[in-house]
């Protein structure tokens, strides 16, 4: 079941708004005409205008009132203050619609007395508001009820949705494993090289589409990912490229956001050593200052001249500096910068835990 979001014509609301004030006057009008029936001299007493003006001062006042009640945003505030707003409106918008009333209109009255005539002006405006008030509220606390429903509906939909989704991404990795595998049984047995790449290619996979949804994973966990795509570039590269560790063993365990340090390496080895006609050597240094992590990956620049810009960013360093961001806060940066001797160097730098 889908449901569609909730939209409201205005002119339904001047309908109901015409139907009760209205029916109110109609209805007025009626006990009127009855009481006239009962009693020929109270009918040539009363005043047959007072209860249609009533009736149509309280429309343009209700009007006035929703315009407030919308504008300040009643409805999302807490209980207390909404009961106070809402007595402070009734008796203000009462007392009003009263004077309006005792003033231009011919009230009917028990007595000839000012006193008499504004408490029934008073009791009527009261009625009349406070049951407008009381509708309007229900009517919008109903309809929150009801799109909150509509709302969980929904979700299960999206949670249901999602877990058809994650089944069916559970369902293509293993596809691509056993095609891999079946591609590398059909590798000679005397083409090591070509097997053990295909087996890599498989493991980085793996280890990729099964990367934890949490913000961060132990960076030793990371370095292990990042191996298996060095040793694949190895085959490609052969003795052109060569790969230097200087990660001190205390921040084996420490944090890193997934997937992070594989997209540095990777710009290296594209930007970098790929561009080189000679040897060209990654360097990975990892090392703890104080509460930071420090990782740097430096690799031959390409000859561009780099600078810390998002404009020399690609889109993945780019990306890196957002969830550094959102993860760590203003304590984290990501630097791409190029020296003097040719060598471009990116470093990384965040507090070991993340923001809570």
């Amino acid at each position: 079941m889908t449901f569609r979001p909730w939209q409201r014509n205005p002119m339904s609301y001047w309908g109901c708004q015409l139907f009760g004030w209205g029916g109110v006057a109609l209805f007025g009008r009626i006990m009127e005409g009855l009481q006239g029936l009962a009693s020929r001299q109270n009918s040539e007493n009363q005043d047959h205008l007072f209860l249609p003006l009533t009736c149509l001062a309280g429309l343009i006042a209700s009007h006035l009132l929703r315009k407030l009640i919308k504008s300040g945003e009643w409805l999302e505030l807490p209980p207390q203050t909404l009961i106070l707003r809402y007595a402070a409106a009734l008796a203000i918008s009462t007392l009003v619609l009263s004077v309006i009333g005792a003033t231009f209109f011919k009230a009917p009255a028990s007595s000839g007395k000012t006193t008499a005539t504004f408490t029934v002006i008073l009791m009527i405006n009261s009625s009349l508001m406070g049951a407008w008030m009381a509708v309007y509220f229900l009517f919008h606390f109903y309809e929150r009820l009801n799109r909150a429903r509509q709302e969980q509906v929904l979700l299960r939909e999206a949670v249901t949705l999602s877990q058809l989704e994650s089944l069916r991404l559970q369902l293509n990795p293993h596809f691509l494993f056993n095609a891999l595998n079946s591609i590398r049984a059909l590798i000679p047995r005397e083409s090591d090289e070509a097997r053990e790449g295909v087996t890599l290619l498989a493991d980085v996979l793996r280890s990729t589409l099964s990367t934890r949804g949490g913000t961060t994973v132990p960076l030793g966990e990371e370095m292990r990912l990042v191996r298996d795509y060095l040793s694949i570039e190895k085959l490609r590269f052969g003795d052109h490229l060569r790969i230097v560790e200087q990660l001190d063993a205390t921040i084996s365990k420490a944090n890193i956001p997934p997937l992070m340090l594989l997209t540095v390496v990777e710009n290296a080895i594209k930007h970098g050593a790929q561009s080189q006609e000679q040897a060209a050597t990654i360097t990975i240094t990892g090392r703890l200052e104080g509460k930071s992590i420090v990782l740097t990956v430096e690799s031959p620049s390409s000859g561009e001249k780099k600078k810390d810009s998002d404009s020399s960013f690609g889109i993945g360093l780019q990306n890196i500096r957002k969830r550094l961001h959102l993860i760590y806060g203003e304590q984290a940066t990501a630097i791409l910068e190029t020296s003097a001797d040719a060598t471009t160097r990116c470093v990384l730098c965040y507090p070991l835990q993340p923001l809570s």
